[in-house]
């Protein structure tokens, strides 16, 4: 299931990437093409401007031309502040009245050229022996040009962008097709390897352990050697079994066909009946305190194997005096200590279970790296044998059964935390009831 995010998560990646490119080059394309709508509708009109200025009289626009692309006109201001119309491409005009204000506005304006706001026209100024000439050139057609391009030239964009988005998430699916590949037949070795690696294993501690019942008088020295032997046996037979859970884990489907309602409060009091020896060898203080008829939906073996590992770790590094809080999977550094398990409600439809033990403080920065796969921190990898595969199987738990699990530190104690949903005790004696 974790891998399968992965996957997800790297498609998503692909696809955000491309389309940032993409939306990049469109962005820069469209802009780039308005910018230079404008500058050249900016300069045709100055230049019919000066050449109204220079040569008036003149047809500023070729014959072939049927009609003028830039009507204009000019009036003449002169020394006593008449308004004298001097050249008009326009075959209609407003009135004398329009044309005053126009010329008012001309004279006022500071600069000698630029644009009028709301009349969309292009002044020019000069001034002549007889008064100021004022040139008008209508800049409507350019800003018509400009707003169809805004408006269909946009609209074209969002389809293209739409286009290479629905290409990306196809092309995703080919991209990261040989990752999935590379990852399914890894998750399939481990499987096979965890698998074929079981029965030597078994065999060699059979005869280990045999050669230590039947082989009475052997001297110390063989007897420590065969006892190592024992050991790094039992070692190996956990991690085999750990990553051959995981490697179950993998290929877990979200069918919940299978799925039992049951009592996890059952579940946890069983395993706590199985730890209690351990804690008491262990010289560590157990409490525990569990909510009656707590019941959820999922896998029983699975909430238990999540329910050892936490519990696993307490007994093993729960300390009044940690020197580490450590290992991601399994380990933390540490002696004797108070270990606290509690199971309770946390509202409508949820239950949270709680393994608090004592010790330093788990680093901020870790309490998400302790649950990956094969994490260690250095100290305890030097001071302690483990595989870092403990937490991680019990959050791969956790994520089948849509539970959260995490870590906090409080009171002293580094407290586990799972929370879970819950199901109605009626309901689900109803629903074993129909199915007996």
């Amino acid at each position: 299931m974790k891998n399968m995010k992965e996957i997800s998560r790297l498609r998503r990646k692909f696809i955000i990437y491309n389309m940032l490119i993409v939306t990049a080059v469109i962005g820069i394309t469209f802009t780039a093409l308005i910018l230079v709508l404008r500058s050249r509708g900016d300069e045709e009109g100055r230049l019919i401007l000066e050449r109204a200025v220079e040569q008036p009289g003149e047809r500023l626009i070729f014959d072939a031309v049927p009609q003028v692309r830039l009507p204009y006109f000019s009036v003449l201001v002169t020394e006593n502040g008449e308004v004298i119309m001097r050249e008009s491409a326009y075959n209609s005009f407003p009135g004398m009245g329009y044309l005053e204000q126009l010329a008012f506005l001309g004279m006022a304006a500071k600069a000698d050229n630029g644009i009028l706001d709301g009349y969309q026209l292009r002044y020019l100024r000069v001034e002549q022996p007889s008064g100021h000439l004022l040139v008008f050139a209508d800049t409507s057609y350019g800003d018509t040009v400009l707003d169809a391009v805004l408006r269909y030239g946009g609209l074209a964009c969002a389809v293209i962008w739409l286009l290479f988005l629905g290409l990306s998430f196809l092309f995703s699916h080919w991209v990261v097709r040989p990752i999935a590949q590379s990852l399914r037949l890894q998750k399939q070795f481990v499987a096979d390897a965890s698998h074929e690696l079981k029965t030597p294993l078994t065999v060699i501690t059979a005869n280990a352990e045999l050669l230590q019942e039947r082989c009475a008088g052997l001297p110390e020295e063989a007897d420590r050697w065969l006892e190592h032997i024992n050991q790094e046996c039992r070692d190996m037979r956990a991690l085999v079994e750990s990553l051959l859970l995981l490697a179950k884990g993998d290929t877990w489907t979200k069918r919940k066909e299978s799925w039992e309602t049951f009592s996890f409060s059952d579940v946890l009091t069983e395993k706590l009946l199985v730890f209690e020896p351990l804690f008491y060898q262990a010289g560590k203080e157990l409490q525990f305190e569990v909510a009656d008829d707590v019941f959820v939906k999922g896998d029983a073996s699975q909430l238990g194997q999540l329910v050892t590992v936490l519990l696993d770790n307490a007994v093993k590094y729960a300390s009044g005096t940690a020197d580490e809080a450590g290992e991601a999977g399994e380990d933390r550094v540490g002696s004797a200590g108070r270990v606290e398990v509690r199971l309770e409600p946390a509202g409508r439809g949820r239950a949270k279970l709680w393994v608090n033990s004592e010790g330093e403080p788990i680093p901020k920065e870790k309490r998400t790296l302790i649950f990956q796969r094969f994490y260690r921190d250095e100290r305890v990898r030097a001071s302690r044998a483990g595989y870092g595969l403990g937490l991680a199987i019990a959050s791969e738990v956790a994520a089948k059964h849509h539970a959260a699990i995490g870590v906090e530190y409080r009171d002293g104690m580094n407290c586990f935390y799972v929370s879970l949903r819950t199901r109605n005790r009626a309901k689900a004696e109803g629903m074993a009831g129909n199915a007996s």
